[in-house]
């Protein structure tokens, strides 16, 4: 019965590898070259850090409110 099992495991993840290599043959077929260029050149970049949106937001709101005032 264990052998039976394994052979099965063996067999549905065989099943599961050809199936995810399909899906993901179709997925860079349908992806322009350019994105596919975009993902190698950050991928290589490796740890890209972005400023969290809140320290963003909190800077634009002060160059704003520095710019109306000198408006009035």
């Amino acid at each position: 019965m264990l052998i039976v099992l394994v052979v099965l495991a063996v067999a549905l993840s065989l099943v599961a590898e050809f199936l995810y290599g399909h899906f993901q043959d179709g997925r860079q077929r349908w992806v322009r070259p350019a994105l596919q260029q975009h993902r190698a050149l950050i991928a290589l970049a490796g740890g890209v850090k972005f400023k969290p949106i809140r320290v963003s937001e909190r800077q634009m709101n002060g160059t704003f409110k520095v710019s109306s005032d000198r408006a009035c």
